[in-house]
C-alpha cells in the first residue's frame, strides 16, 4: 500500500499522522540520539553509504550501541522510498537511545529507536538558485562536538530563526576569534582566486556528505581545493561564497552581513560546480544499487 508522507517506527510503517514515540525515549526526554537526512532521486538514493557510514560515526561517539549489522536500515530506507507517493523523497532517520526512566546516567539495557518520516524533498526556489542567498555571521556558542549528527539541535534553531526574523536567508557561525565554521545546517566555501576553500573538517564542523561530493565534483573540473582555517574578513572578500548540503545541493550567497560578495551575483565556479553536481548525480545515484 502507497501513503503519500510516511513514517516509520521500530519495523512498522504508518502514516506520519498515527505514529508514536513513547513519553520515556530519551530521544524526547534528552535529544538522546542522532540523525541523517537522505534524498531519493526519482527512486534512487544520493550518497545512502556515505550517510549510513556517518550516522553509525555519529552513534559511536555519543556510545549508542545499534546493531548496523544485524538490522540493516539501506533495505528499510529502500522499502519507504517504494511505498511513499513521490518521485523525489526526503528520508529523516532519526535514531534514539530508547525507552527508559528519566535518568541523566545512560541506561546499559536501552533498546534503540528507529525512526525514519518520507516526504516529498524540498524544493529550493529557481530565482534564489540564480541570484543566491544572504547570510549573516554569528557567534558560535553550539557544543565542540559539531562534527556528531545529534538530534539537540537547539542552537542551530535559535540562529537560523533570528536570522529569518531579520530577513536573512541563514547564518555562518563563527568564533570568538573570529573564524569561520558553518551555516546552521550547511557547509560553506569560498571561492578565492579561482581556488575552493573551505573550513577545516574537525570536530567543530559537520562533515558533510554532499560536501565531500563536491570537492569529488571540483577534481572533475579542475578547480583547485584548500582546506584551510579562513576568518570573516576573508569570507567577505571572497570571489564567491556558497553553501553546500544534502537539501539545497550548491546555494550561492550573494551578500554577507549586508555586504556584496564580489559583484553580489552567482559566481562562475559556484554554476560550474552545481552543473557538474547536476551532470555526475544520476552516475551516483545509480551506483547506490536502490
Amino acid at each position: 500500500m502507497t501513503m503519500p508522507e510516511l513514517a516509520y517506527i521500530n519495523g512498522v510503517f504508518c502514516p506520519i499522522g498515527e505514529a508514536m514515540v513513547s513519553i520515556d525515549d530519551r530521544g524526547f526526554q534528552f535529544g538522546d540520539g542522532v540523525y541523517e537526512v537522505i534524498l531519493s532521486y526519482d527512486g534512487h538514493l544520493f550518497q545512502l553509504e556515505p550517510h549510513i557510514q556517518r550516522l553509525r560515526r555519529s552513534a559511536d561517539a555519543i556510545q549508542l550501541t545499534y546493531d548496523f549489522d544485524g538490522r540493516p536500515l539501506e533495505p528499510v530506507i529502500r522499502e519507504g522510498v517504494k511505498r511513499c507517493e513521490f518521485s523525489d523523497v526526503m528520508v529523516y532517520i532519526q535514531l534514539t537511545r530508547g525507552v527508559a526512566p528519566r535518568d541523566h546516567t545512560m541506561p546499559n539495557d536501552c533498546i534503540p529507536t528507529v525512526v525514519m518520516t518520507f516526504r516529498a524533498r524540498p524544493q529550493i526556489p529557481r530565482q534564489m538558485r540564480t541570484d543566491g542567498v544572504r547570510l549573516m555571521t554569528l557567534l558560535d556558542t553550539r557544543w565542540a562536538n559539531c562534527y556528531v549528527k545529534a538530534i539537540t539541535l537547539l542552537p542551530n534553531i535559535l540562529a537560523k530563526t533570528e536570522a529569518v526574523r531579520r530577513g536573512y536567508y541563514d547564518v555562518v557561525f563563527v568564533t570568538a576569534t573570529y573564524e569561520v565554521r558553518e551555516c546552521s545546517s550547511s557547509n560553506i566555501f569560498i571561492v578565492r582566486d579561482g581556488r575552493l576553500v573551505f573550513p577545516p573538517r574537525t570536530e567543530s564542523v559537520l562533515h558533510g556528505v554532499t560536501q565531500r561530493f563536491l570537492l569529488e565534483c571540483a577534481a572533475g573540473i579542475d578547480v583547485p581545493v584548500d582546506e584551510q582555517i579562513f576568518h570573516v574578513d576573508l569570507l567577505r572578500g571572497a570571489d564567491e561564497v556558497f553553501m553546500s548540503s544534502t537539501v539545497v545541493e550548491v546555494l550561492g550567497v550573494h551578500s554577507i552581513d549586508d555586504q556584496p560578495i564580489a559583484d553580489g551575483k552567482v559566481g562562475p565556479v559556484t554554476r560550474r560546480l552545481y552543473e557538474e553536481f547536476q551532470r555526475r548525480l544520476p552516475q551516483s545515484i545509480r551506483g547506490t544499487g536502490s
